[in-house]
């Protein structure tokens, strides 16, 4: 038996930016960082965040690129530029990982939740490898 493949319906993969939308992404992320300026260990390290419009404009933006979403800013991200004055600790990582998630918690069902948490994951990963140490 044999089955042509032109006749299964097509199925097209919804990016997660479009499942979650801009305003609630931007939502989450200026909800998010006025949290960070609250926290008893993240404040410190974000201090050094001089304009927090465009910071939070700027991570709206990154969020929905890396969410699968066109660019519609011309800014460039450096992640290891933007964090190594910072400090970072393992501690400090999963402070922000924790804080992120019920951030998201307050704003997202679990499912999108959970999936944009599995990204913020591997940023986090990623900056652990660059620059995190123990304290």
């Amino acid at each position: 038996m044999t089955h042509d493949l032109n006749v299964l319906p097509k199925r097209r993969l919804e990016p997660l930016c479009d499942k979650i939308g801009l305003p609630t992404i931007r939502a989450v992320v200026d909800d998010f960082y006025e949290r960070i300026q609250r926290h008893p260990t993240l404040a410190g390290p974000f201090s050094v965040v001089g304009d927090w419009d465009l910071h939070k404009e700027r991570l709206t933006h990154y969020w929905w690129t890396v969410m699968g979403g066109l660019p519609y800013k011309d800014f460039r991200y450096a992640l290891g530029d933007k964090h190594a004055p910072l400090g970072l600790s393992n501690a400090l990582v999963d402070d922000w990982l924790a804080l992120f998630q019920e951030t998201m918690a307050d704003h997202l069902e679990p499912e999108l939740a959970r999936r944009w948490h599995g990204m913020a994951q591997g940023i986090g990963e990623s900056l652990r490898l660059m620059f995190a140490r123990d304290h």
